[in-house]
């Protein structure tokens, strides 16, 4: 069964290699200088940068730039470009007819690489349209991952530009769970073996705990959030108990804070023993379910080595208007290094005020009959607010059997949206990817994501008549699957109290 399942994506990414080199084909034998758009998010970050280091390679002139959305306005703009090629990564997918109607000519040539829904018309032969969810693959690729395929076309060399596709997997949030661990499957998973064979990643198994190498090791258990670890878990003083009980040394001989990527193989089984045991004792569901990849850079020293913890970083640069920054750091600038940690750490205490407002104004958070909903308006930025939804999503808050969508306002008056669902009601079958598709459909709205993360960005004058959409989707979901939501006590509230 699984073999036949096997055969089946091979040919789907057989179909799309033919695409990718029809694509390759086009970069190749164009003579002129190339526009290289992309998203500004982790995913469209290494997304760009695996188009800029091929072009590069091939002796290709161009720029790049980076965009938070596509807008008919901006779009239309760039049929004043001088350059007759133009190659959309990480977007582009949903603007189909806006970029027939204003880039596409004789002259002009326009290329997609993208993985969120399509929207319109690509039967054009100037436009050249490769993605995954053409050839049946919604899940389990990135932009990066489409950019990856027409590189590697374009050449064989490019094989080492894999590691940055799977960075862009991790930070568009497609690790998901095998059984009892977590890590990265389909197509991104056949990338991986790429990147493995280019000697750019090693595969190890650990603990699913963030911060392996840039945070103090009592600090990254007391962030923790996924897996949460009872009594440890938002707690400073339970975090340095809970290592001092378990005879782990805080600080080495030296002084220096330990991390985890410090711990010796016994004391790694002794911390995994015991956060196992902590979860058992609160009656955590699948207490054991802590372990995942890790994936390490290769070509990366310190804190930057940790692939999950890189693509936090990237995420970074283009939340504070420096997607430029996150391109050179992933074709290995010396410069970017030092310049990224201010910018890094600027974007963490972000979130950290974001989170200690919410905790402040207990308000912004409306408990729906389906759904928990965080509503902040302006008081948290936009280019957090996914962040903020993860969080909370995950820190025992909030009740668990809902899903949490949390609405920020942008700078251009819109609502952006983030929405997140735990493992059991994805499991169980819910799709916050359709449900929110669904929502936006009689709008103005564009959407997107996997069954577990989603979001959106809808007009203003639209927010009512989304919450509605979304309450009455949740509300026919549970009716059609018999699976009410059963009480409102969240994890925090009702665990039990062992430290």
């Amino acid at each position: 069964m699984h073999s036949a399942i096997y055969l089946i994506m091979l040919e789907k990414i057989e179909s799309m290699i033919s695409m990718a080199k029809e694509i390759a084909d086009v970069i190749r034998s164009y003579p002129g200088k190339i526009h290289l758009v992309s998203h500004y998010d982790c995913d469209g970050i290494t997304s760009a940068a695996i188009i800029t280091k091929a072009l590069f390679r091939e002796g290709k002139d161009f720029r790049v730039s980076f965009v938070k959305q596509l807008k008919e306005d901006m779009i239309k703009g760039m049929s004043n470009d001088e350059e007759k090629l133009i190659i959309f990564t990480d977007l582009g997918s949903g603007y189909l007819d806006v970029i027939s109607k204003h880039l596409l000519s004789e002259e002009r040539k326009i290329i997609i690489a993208d993985h969120h829904q399509t929207e319109g018309d690509d039967k054009n032969n100037n436009l050249l349209h490769i993605n995954s969810m053409k050839f049946g693959m919604e899940e389990n690729v990135s932009g990066a991952g489409v950019a990856y395929m027409i590189a590697r076309s374009l050449n064989p060399e490019n094989i080492d530009l894999s590691a940055l596709a799977v960075i862009g997997a991790i930070g568009d949030s497609q690790i998901g769970s095998i059984g009892s661990s977590w890590g990265l499957m389909g197509l991104n998973k056949e990338i991986l073996k790429d990147a493995e064979n280019s000697k750019k990643i090693k595969v190890m198994n650990g603990l699913r705990i963030w911060g392996r190498y840039t945070r103090p090791l009592h600090k990254a258990l007391e962030y923790s959030v996924d897996p949460y670890i009872p009594g440890v878990s938002e707690s400073e003083s339970g975090a340095v108990q809970f290592l001092q009980e378990l005879g782990i040394e805080l600080k080495d001989e030296k002084g220096m804070w330990r991390t985890l990527a410090s711990m010796s193989e016994e004391e790694s089984k002794k911390l995994a023993s015991g956060i196992i045991k902590e979860r058992i004792r609160s009656d955590e569901e699948n207490p054991d379910f802590i372990f995942g990849d890790i994936y390490e850079l290769l070509d990366k020293n310190g804190e930057f080595r940790d692939a999950n913890e890189f693509a936090t970083m990237l995420n970074s640069c283009g939340k504070l208007g420096k997607a430029y920054l996150g391109i050179a750091l992933c074709i290995n600038d010396k410069k970017a290094f030092e310049e990224v940690k201010p910018v890094f750490e600027k974007y963490r205490r972000s979130i950290g005020k974001a989170l200690s407002w919410i905790e402040s104004n207990q308000k912004v958070i409306k408990r729906g009959e389906n759904v928990t909903w965080i509503m902040p308006g302006n008081k948290i930025s936009e280019h957090i607010i996914s962040n903020v939804a993860s969080i909370m999503h995950r820190s025992g808050m909030l009740p668990e059997n809902k899903p949490v969508f949390a609405m920020a306002d942008t700078e251009n008056g819109d609502v952006k949206i983030s929405a997140r669902a735990s493992d059991s009601l994805v499991e169980n079958g819910m799709n916050l990817k359709d449900i929110i598709r669904e929502a936006i459909r009689d709008s103005s709205g564009d959407g997107g994501g996997h069954a577990g993360a989603s979001g959106a960005t809808i007009s203003k004058q639209d927010e009512e008549m989304f919450i509605n959409n979304i309450e009455h989707n949740l509300r026919r979901y549970y009716e059609e699957t018999d699976r009410k939501p059963a009480g409102e006590e969240s994890r925090k509230e009702g665990r039990k109290e062992n430290r």
